[in-house]
Parts: C-alpha cells; structure tokens; sequence
C-alpha cells in the first residue's frame, strides 16, 4: 500500500430553489467589539439569563440553528439504503459529523427564541420541526423526519466563563430511527470553546468527545483533541473517529470537520497516521485539500461556502435561506414561526437600533404573559412519563387558531386567538 497524499475535494454548491445568496447588509464581527465590557457585569451570573446587545447576535433564531442539521439529511438517506451495518453506520457517523461543520467560524450569537417560538423547514425530502418547550432553563425541542427515518431530540445550551474563554454545552441529545428495520442511533453534541472573548481574534474549538451508540452491533467515538496537529489560532480543524465493536476498534474515521470525513481499516490508519499528522498540518492553510490515506472511503465532503462567507456571519448558502419568507409562506407557516421575527429582520437590513427595541418589545410582552400564566403551554411536543419531551403528531395539519401571535403589535399583549387553549395548567414547561 502506498502513503497518504494530500487531494482536493470538490464541494458541490448547493442552493435551495430561488434563495437568496446573500443578506441585505454586513455586519460588526464580535472581535471588533469589547465583548469584555458585555460580559464583566454579569460574572457570577447564569449566562444563559442575561442579555447581549442586539448588534452581538446572528440575525438568525436558535431554532432556526438547530435547523441546519438538516442541510446533509442525504447521508442518512444513504444509510438507510445500506445492507451492510458496518457501512451503515460509517454514513450515521458522517452526518453526525456534518452536523457540526455549520458552526465553523460562528461567534455571533443566536436570537434566544420566545417560549412558543417555533420553526419549520421543509426541504429535500424532509419535514423539520423546533419549539421552544422551556425559556427557565432554555430547552428546544426538534423532530424531523423522512420516508426514511426520524431525528428526536432536545437542546438545552448553557454558557459558562472561564478565564478568558466562554465555554459552551449544547446539552443537545439527539435520537435517530430508521423506519424499515427499527434500528436506533443516539448521541450528544460536542461542547466547545471559544478563546480570546476579552481582547484578541475569537477562536473556538471543541472540547469533548462525540460518541455515536447504537441499538445494534456497532458505535462510533469521535474526538477533537489535539494530538500532534497544528493549532494555528485559528481553531483546530482535524478530527479523529473510531468504529467500535465493543471494545474493539474496527474502523478509523478521520479528516477535516470543516471539509471532509473519511474512513479506512483501523491498522492502516494507525501505520500511517503520523505521516498522515505531518501532510495534515502542511495542508491545513491550502483550499479544500486534506490527506487521504490509500483504500479510504470519502464519507462526506462538506458543501461549497458563499464568496461572502466572511462578511455575512459565515454563514453557508442553507443558512442564507432560513430567514427568507417564500411566495405563499406568510400564509402558512404559524404564526409562532421565527421567520416572523421583525428584530431579526431590522438586524439582517442593518437597522440594530429598530432591532434593539423590537427585542425589547417581544422580551416585555413574554415577562408580562409569564406574570399572568398565559400562553405557556407548549403546542407541538408534550412531556411523557419520563420527562422527554416528544412530538404530538399535529403540526403538518396546520391548524393554528390556537396559537400565540407572538411577533405581531397588539394592544392586547399579544392574546392568543383562543385564550383558553393557552392558559396556566399542570403540564406547563416553565
């Protein structure tokens, strides 16, 4: 066999029909702001609490972030057609992989999402679904699903400070379900760090493991650590997997979590790897080229990236999308929906100051509908014995008289169509 070499990856530009490819204004990049000035009145305090200028945030909902993990459903799609359960789960491990990529270079915080707050996508085959279940403490809530299988789950994201670092957990616990053979994979999100918060260019990293456990014979384990790559201040790029059975490591993953993800026999990798360590860090600063080692499989390269990526929040060309309102939209989506969000609007046109008092407006109107006991009981999922928080079933009906008009000026503190759906009970999330 021969030694690895360092190839180009061709990333495929893929756009949704019509959208748009880039935002209507740039914006302030959070290392050109002294975040230190945000962040000192509130040490000692829970961070997921308190409250960032508008200019700081990502002109996108948390929802809608956690809509981006549908952007490569298509690795599923091809797990699932798979015989082989090795190869089955080489491709679960991908997605969950890609999964991560969208988050390369994203310093800029996410719009907090009302409680109510929900948002939909339906895109390439499958039907996504996030609601805001909780706001004491932040939980969301996701279904999606396909011909082919379904993702459940729930994210409940705390920050922390740390020196002069923010560390972030997702708490994201993710299950998927395959329809033909019952076969069910579950894993958590990485934690990550972000470096540099007081002076100096922001960086991030992650900081624990990703393990991928199955109902059948295989897992998965990914690591970010640094283990002889080159840390360039930049973030660490590289990532390292390995399939188990059992105890045993069958198969290596490894590659660019930003880029690509490939797999090889697990003593070929360990042949090679410091070989492989040395082509990795040459290439780190080259355009899509990474190692390969010899009689790898290519498991997922990720998709082309905007022109403008670093003037627009580095944001992909599917993140670009999620805050456009489609012909016929306005009339379908609910009402709770993020893309009816009119901060986030002024924010992405460049108006902070009309998107400062349009946060402040929908902030006071759900502390008022707190302090009544109205409009907290969520629509779509619902708490079982367990305390897991499942999907009812009901959304693609649309049927959506009874919910909370959250993002429009009301006189009437935003009153549900049907107050009486909508009032204090003893399934309420906060």
């Amino acid at each position: 066999m021969g030694s690895p070499r360092i190839q180009s990856f061709k990333r495929q530009t893929v756009l949704h029909k019509g959208q748009r490819t880039r935002l209507p204004a740039t914006y302030i990049a959070p290392e050109d702001v002294s975040i230190w000035d945000i962040i000192r009145p509130n040490l000692g305090k829970d961070f997921s609490r308190f409250t960032v200028p508008v200019f700081m945030n990502e002109p996108l909902s948390f929802l809608q972030r956690l809509s981006e993990n549908v952007q490569y459903n298509y690795l599923l799609e091809k797990a699932a057609k798979c015989e082989d359960e090795m190869e089955r789960m080489e491709y679960v491990a991908a997605f969950a992989l890609a999964t991560v990529s969208a988050n390369h270079k994203r310093m800029s915080k996410p719009f907090n999402p009302l409680l109510l707050e929900t948002f939909e996508l339906e895109r390439n085959g499958v039907r996504f679904l996030a609601e805001q279940v909780s706001h004491h403490p932040p939980i969301s809530a996701v279904y999606a699903e396909s011909d082919e299988f379904t993702v459940e789950g729930t994210v409940e994201p705390t920050l922390s400070f740390w020196m002069t670092k923010l560390i972030a957990n997702p708490h994201a616990h993710l299950k998927l379900t395959f329809k033909k053979t019952g076969e069910k994979f579950t894993w958590s999100a990485p934690k990550c760090a972000i470096y540099n918060v007081i002076m100096g260019k922001m960086y991030m990293n992650f900081t624990s493991h990703m393990k991928i456990e199955s109902s059948g014979t295989y897992d998965a384990v990914f690591s970010f650590d640094n283990k002889g790559y080159y840390n360039h201040k930049g973030g660490d790029v590289h990532v390292e997997g390995h399939i188990f059975e059992g105890k045993n490591k069958i198969k290596a993953l490894y590659g660019n979590w930003t880029l690509f993800l490939a797999s090889c026999d697990q003593d070929d990798f360990k042949h090679h790897r410091k070989e492989y360590v040395q082509l990795f860090n040459e290439s780190i600063h080259e355009k899509d080229k990474g190692p390969v080692i010899p009689g790898s499989k290519i498991l997922w390269v990720s998709n082309q990236i905007p022109k403008l990526f670093e003037d627009q929040f580095h944001f992909t060309n599917f993140t670009l999308s999620l805050n456009e309102m489609y012909a016929g939209m306005s009339e379908k989506v609910a009402p709770t929906d993020s893309r009816r969000r009119k901060d986030m609007k002024a924010l992405e046109d460049g108006k902070n100051d009309e998107a400062e008092e349009f946060k402040h407006k929908y902030e006071e109107e759900q502390r008022e509908r707190r302090a009544n006991k109205t409009g907290n009981v969520p629509m779509w999922f619902a708490k079982d014995e367990d305390g897991h928080w499942s999907y009812n079933g009901d959304y693609w009906a649309r049927e959506f008289s009874n919910c909370l008009d959250l993002f429009e000026s009301n006189d009437n503190n935003n009153s549900t169509r049907s107050n009486s759906s909508l009032s204090s009970s003893s399934s309420s999330a906060d």
